[in-house]
């Protein structure tokens, strides 16, 4: 089996699904630029720090980081932003938009790589762990201060895993055996599989979900409303 364009073809599929949510709706397109480009970036981090200890994917140039690991990033990050308001046909209704600089909520940004970082290089916990303490922290700031948002997170986290486990699938269809190809299982309990996929896998797509889904909403300090109701 050749797995060299594994990794780019998981990148295509989300890129994929990014383009056709932005092509419908012009008005989440803002939200969504917004969200991307931070989320690529924390991409290219993350998977420098994940090569230790998760999973050791082959990119198409041969580098340890590849625009594979951008383009996921930037992908989920916008696709994950908007996947609640398209199901649910909702729209964002702002009360304010302040530069970034001026907004007292984008300290969140800020405490996701600290988090994460920290407990890998600082406090040596596996990378996997690490992801889950920095996610599930920063997703209860926002439920802390925003419990509006936490019906919006919880099914952002759960939408987010369906997506998550289709995508799989379709690939396995492909590259059969991928996770035993790249993927490190350190322990019993992180190598235990689930329908083909190891345990951790979920959660993580659980706890990605959960802090994308309300985050733009948070920082602009925005609520959900009916897309219908606002046009009237």
């Amino acid at each position: 089996m050749n797995y060299n364009y594994f990794y780019i073809s998981w990148a295509v599929l989300y890129l994929s699904i990014w383009l056709l949510l932005f092509t419908l709706r012009k008005d989440i397109r803002r939200e969504m630029l917004f969200v991307s480009p931070l989320f690529g970036l924390a991409g290219i981090i993350s998977q420098a720090v994940y090569l230790n200890d998760w999973w050791k994917p082959i990119t198409l140039t041969g580098t340890f980081i590849g625009i594979e690991d951008f383009l996921i990033g930037f992908s989920i990050g916008g696709i994950v932003a908007v996947l609640y308001e398209e199901i649910y046909k909702k729209k964002i209704k702002v009360r304010k938009n302040e530069p970034i600089i001026h907004n007292k909520q984008f300290y969140v940004l800020f405490m996701l790589p600290l988090i994460f970082l920290s407990g890998f290089y600082i406090f040596k916990i596996n990378s996997v762990y690490s992801s889950f303490l920095a996610f599930g922290i920063t997703s209860l700031v926002i439920w802390f201060r925003r419990r509006d948002l936490i019906i919006d997170s919880l099914i952002s986290g759960f939408l987010f895993v369906i997506l998550g486990s289709i995508l799989y699938i379709i690939l396995t269809i492909f590259f059969p055996g991928f996770i035993q190809q790249f993927w490190f299982l350190p322990d019993i309990w992180y190598s235990k599989l689930f329908l083909g996929l190891p345990v951790a896998e979920y959660i993580w797509h659980f706890l990605v979900g959960a802090l994308i889904g309300p985050l733009y909403e948070f920082w602009q300090e925005g609520r959900l409303v009916n897309l219908e109701k606002s046009k009237k």
